[in-house]
């Protein structure tokens, strides 16, 4: 994980040195339909948001869900840079920034990112 780290800081220092910086939030769910206030994967998650000071709290519904249904963790605003690969925050613990990437990629949580424009939310494109 060490090595991932450090790839994932040079794409921050990159971008932000270039002033390539985006305010986001983030829609955080399991692949599996779950009481989210039991769940260790959500625990976990919850963890890592409260040890990066990023408010959240839990919602019912997410715009383009299949499963409306489906309760989601929802953040408030993340500063973050945006590659193809991902949505890195940029004030996390870069530890915990290659552990949500890596639940991410091997399907223990599911992530939707908004940026956020003028007010608007945009879905990540």
């Amino acid at each position: 994980m060490k090595k991932r780290t450090e790839v994932i800081r040079e794409w921050i220092d990159a971008r932000k040195e270039r002033g390539e910086t985006t305010k986001c939030m983030f829609y955080i769910t399991v692949p599996k339909d779950t009481n989210l206030c039991k769940d260790e994967t959500i625990r976990k998650i919850e963890g890592m948001l409260d040890r990066n000071h990023v408010s959240h709290g839990h919602v019912d519904t997410v715009c383009g869900a299949w499963n409306l249904n489906r309760d989601w963790i929802e953040t408030g605003e993340i500063d973050c840079i945006v590659e193809f690969c991902g949505v890195y925050p940029i004030n996390w613990d870069m530890e915990d920034v290659a552990e949500f990437e890596r639940m991410e990629t091997e399907g223990e949580i599911i992530a939707l990112v908004d940026w956020i424009e003028n007010g608007k939310h945009i879905p990540n494109h």
